[in-house]
């Protein structure tokens, strides 16, 4: 049956306003109201109650389940795509390096499964941290994937992605990074800041170029000083650049979290993961990029201390960045769905539980815990 109906659930948007009923069919929705009759040829499923709440989409996660885009496999990124649906991710950019010493066979791969079928999560395209990025502020990124500015390396880039490339975090300082920027969009990759060590001035001619969002903010960039605005600054005044935030408690103090909330406002904050494998895994030892990293309470930091991303699911950054900053269950919920689907120029087909949208739909409770994914329209997890 292609058909299915969701009785008795909860709206993420409408928590007080009863329950109802969500028809699918195929992989879109085609209708919610408070009770939908329909003939024996259509499945039906009691969500008792539950909430019912798009699926999220990650913009920035390396891996997940032990696996990784690295890796460089099929099974990796099945492996990837059914952890992230047990999790409420439906959606997400696989976030990788450049591999020049590898010919970048993992990018090929990527593209070869872009919005292909991969058992779980839909992978939406390829996010690049790099490289065209300062060493100065590389982070866990190995310096043989960073790259000085050239046309023909942006070129080779665009050549192997062949369209899944969807955005590319970039230093805007750097000779020649303006023009990129302005041939990103020309091919309509979202050029992101970050890994940068610009100045303020440098920061806004970077947005003046076309940069309209913001990787992970605070991470791998300058910080504020009262005399020297940075990045920082430049990115409050605006009035429409977007930011990332990692509110895993880890990459962010709570009161800086609350701190953009205040100033972005809502509708300009994407809650991310920044995750690597260890997400959905128990806390241990694993490795990424072929360095050892530690996995303790959500966060993944290598040996030597250098935090390397997150190992807090999506859902549960959702949750923290509710209790950071106080805001409401449905702006929790869209700073993981309808704000990243925005981002990348889905939020036609993506992001919100709307007629004629993709049946990205996650059950849950209130505390995010997971009770069924589907991901347009199939069940790709249930308790």
């Amino acid at each position: 049956m292609s058909d299915v109906l969701i009785k008795n659930c909860k709206l993420y948007n409408k928590l007080n306003d009863g329950l109802f009923d969500i028809l699918i069919d195929g992989k879109s929705i085609t209708k919610i109201q408070k009770k939908i009759e329909t003939d024996n040829n259509v499945a039906v499923i009691d969500a008792k109650s539950k909430i019912a709440m798009p699926g999220f989409i990650d913009v920035h996660i390396q891996g997940a389940g032990g696996a990784d885009i690295l890796d460089n496999t099929v099974e990796a990124l099945q492996k990837m795509s059914q952890t992230l649906a047990a999790t409420g991710t439906t959606g997400f950019l696989g976030t990788t390096v450049v591999k020049p010493i590898e010919n970048n066979e993992h990018l090929k791969l990527a593209r070869e499964f872009t919005n292909k079928n991969l058992g779980g999560a839909v992978m939406l395209g390829v996010h690049l941290e790099g490289p065209f990025i300062n060493v100065k502020k590389k982070g866990g990124l190995a310096p043989e994937s960073i790259y000085q500015s050239s046309s023909e390396k942006l070129e080779e880039i665009l050549n192997v992605t062949n369209g899944s490339l969807k955005m590319m975090t970039i230093a805007p300082e750097l000779k020649g990074n303006l023009d990129v920027i302005k041939e990103l969009i020309k091919n309509n990759v979202v050029p992101s800041f970050a890994h940068s060590d610009a100045s303020y001035e440098e920061t806004k001619r970077g947005f003046d170029a076309g940069i309209n969002h913001v990787t992970h903010i605070f991470n791998a960039m300058p910080p504020f000083h009262h005399r020297n605005p940075s990045p920082l600054s430049a990115i409050f005044e605006s009035k429409t650049v977007t930011a990332q935030i990692i509110s895993d408690g880890h990459h962010l103090h709570p009161s800086a979290v609350k701190m953009v909330y205040k100033i972005l406002g809502q509708q300009r904050i994407v809650c991310i993961t920044d995750g690597v494998q260890g997400i959905g895994l128990p806390d241990g030892r694993y490795t990424y990029n072929g360095k050892e990293y530690d996995s303790v309470a959500g966060a993944a930091r290598y040996l030597d201390g250098t935090l390397i991303g997150s190992t807090t699911s999506l859902g549960n950054i959702a949750k923290k960045f509710k209790e950071f900053t106080g805001c409401t269950f449905e702006e929790a919920i869209n700073s993981v769905s309808i704000n990243p689907a925005k981002v990348l120029g889905i939020d036609n087909k993506k992001g919100s539980l709307e007629n004629g949208k993709d049946a990205d739909i996650v059950l849950a409770d209130e505390d995010f815990s997971i009770f069924m994914t589907f991901v347009e329209g199939k069940i790709s997890f249930q308790i």
